[in-house]
């Protein structure tokens, strides 16, 4: 297909420019509102035509300079080439364009909370390795939408510890020839979660011994099997060596974390949501918590005065959210419950004074509650639904399942992922 100049006046939620002609919208990925570009036409579909940019025109008052070297190959910071008042603009427009397109509701999305650090603020990093054709190691991330490697030395949004375990992995695995085919790794001051995935599952002792020479505690454990959708499904991941567990301070609670557990990747943002979801509890209150991981957040919550049932699927994370609540003292606030949400809400019982104190909140991963989760909520009728999503596709189809009984108070975006397309969110919800 030809080159083609286009005026750019809009935005994507995925990030691409839009320009219209006529009758045919164009989606130009590295496009910003505002320019006039030539892009470089790729595909056809209908009316709708993708292009990649080919040359800036005039730009936008909107662009900035990209940071890394590697943005125009690796696809994760999607929007490192816009400013930070239209990165945070640009997120507050996508999440309500995104509840409007899916509800009908045009609701008044407040602004985006900025993050403290625009770099450097990613704990964890999951690397792909490949071997090179004269021997050597390349290790880095995908192009988008391909298997094709764009080989790093460093990720500037991640920790600067990431430099360290790079180039200590390049060295393990030219040294020794290792079969690993991916990494997933998470920094917690000086130490280090670590699992790596090989083609046979086995990983040597000597490179704990390697990564134990930079980092003051290490976790290793490896796994054969791969996933891209969440190491929970690392079903054969078995530790190998150093430390079981890493512990970590989260808003002055402190976790024992393996690489198999979730934990926010932006702390700095993410205590300020929780900060946020305190205060819309309150006290007094009966908190369901769902989704509850590690425990943290219902740790928090019976800090804070509530009294607080804790449901999640994964039994050693509740064996670890229960030992969490021990440690903290606050055993006697939280009943733990091992299951699925939608078979274990239904079997739930209240007293009248519970149901006029009763809160849910939810942070469920990026596919959302689902059909069946959120009709069990409603069916246990708590007057207000506190929800934290990742994803603004699932909130949107969680939300509209839920306006039959209840109302968006207010809904706010998180800039827990700078540079990047993902978008964090409260929100509050209460019962008509």
């Amino acid at each position: 297909m030809e080159n083609k100049i286009l005026d750019i006046i809009d935005m994507s939620v995925e990030g691409d420019g839009i320009a219209r002609v006529g009758d045919e919208v164009f989606f130009i990925d590295g496009a910003v509102e505002g320019e006039k570009v030539e892009a470089k036409l790729l595909k056809q579909k209908d009316n709708l035509v993708w292009g990649r940019l080919v040359n800036i025109v005039e730009p936008s008052w909107r662009r900035a300079e990209p940071q890394c070297p590697y943005f125009d190959k690796c696809g994760g910071c999607k929007l490192m080439h816009l400013n930070k008042e239209t990165q945070l603009l640009f997120k507050m427009l996508s999440l309500k364009r995104t509840i409007k397109k899916v509800t009908n509701l045009d609701i008044n999305v407040l602004e985006t909370v900025s993050a403290p650090n625009d770099l450097r603020y990613r704990n964890t990093i999951q690397l792909k390795v490949e071997r090179t054709e004269d021997f050597g190691v390349d290790i880095g991330f995908y192009e988008p939408s391909s298997h094709k490697l764009v080989a790093i030395e460093d990720c500037i949004i991640c920790d600067e510890k990431n430099i360290t375990l790079i180039s200590l992995m390049k060295q393990y695995i030219e040294e020794t020839n290792a079969q690993i085919e991916s990494i997933f790794a998470s920094f917690f001051d000086n130490n280090l979660a670590i699992l790596v995935q090989s083609t046979n599952g086995e990983c040597d002792e000597k490179l704990c011994d390697l990564l134990k020479s930079k980092f003051d505690n290490v976790s290793l454990w490896a796994s054969k099997q791969f996933t891209t959708s969440t190491l929970l499904n690392y079903k054969d991941a078995r530790f190998v060596a150093g430390e079981k567990s890493i512990k970590v301070n989260f808003g002055g609670i402190e976790v024992d974390v393996t690489p198999l557990d979730f934990i926010q990747i932006n702390i700095d943002v993410a205590k300020i949501m929780y900060d946020c979801l305190l205060a819309s509890v309150g006290e007094n209150k009966v908190v369901l918590d769902l989704y509850s991981g590690l425990g943290i957040t219902s740790v928090k919550l019976a800090q804070n005065g509530n009294f607080v049932c804790s449901i999640e699927q994964i039994e050693s994370s509740v064996n670890s959210a229960k030992a969490l609540a021990e440690k903290y003292g606050v055993s006697d606030k939280i009943i733990h419950h091992c299951g699925d949400c939608a078979e274990i809400l239904p079997t739930m019982e209240f007293s009248q004074e519970e149901k006029e104190n009763l809160v849910v909140f939810l942070d469920p991963p990026r596919r959302g509650a689902g059909k069946t989760t959120i009709e069990a909520i409603k069916e246990v009728e708590p007057k207000a639904i506190i929800y934290m999503s990742c994803n603004p596709t699932s909130l949107a189809k969680d939300v509209r399942d839920l306006l039959d009984k209840y109302e968006v108070v207010s809904m706010q975006a998180f800039d827990m992922f700078p540079h990047a397309n993902n978008i964090e969110s409260l929100t509050i919800l209460r019962k008509r």
